[in-house]
């Protein structure tokens, strides 16, 4: 996108093309297979992968945030459609949580 409207190219910044776009489809592939078999975050697999791209380390912390955000709302969603998640329950953690991230900001 940078290079079609004339931005320049960030020294960190990774061309997806070739060799680049197979290792990122085949390592998501991968890493996403292995998070849901045994229940790793993916955090543990594409941080180290985006690292190894040269992506500065707080993109790549931000980008598994990013992640883990939509994987954890299709999780919260799946729960709540079969029926197996209690609303108070989650209601008293989730104030819980607020509170103590408020605090500890």
């Amino acid at each position: 996108m940078k290079t079609t409207y004339g931005g320049g190219l960030g020294k960190s910044d990774i061309k997806l093309e070739g060799s680049v776009m197979l290792k990122l489809i085949g390592f998501s592939f991968l890493g996403g297979w292995v998070s849901g078999a045994l229940g790793l975050g993916g955090g543990a697999i594409f941080n180290p992968l985006l690292l190894s791209m040269g992506c500065p380390p707080k993109v790549a912390s931000a980008s598994g945030m990013y992640m883990i955000m939509f994987s954890t709302g299709a999780s919260t969603c799946t729960y709540i459609i079969s029926g197996m998640l209690d609303i108070g329950y989650g209601g008293w953690v989730g104030g819980f949580c607020f509170i103590g991230t408020f605090l500890g900001m």
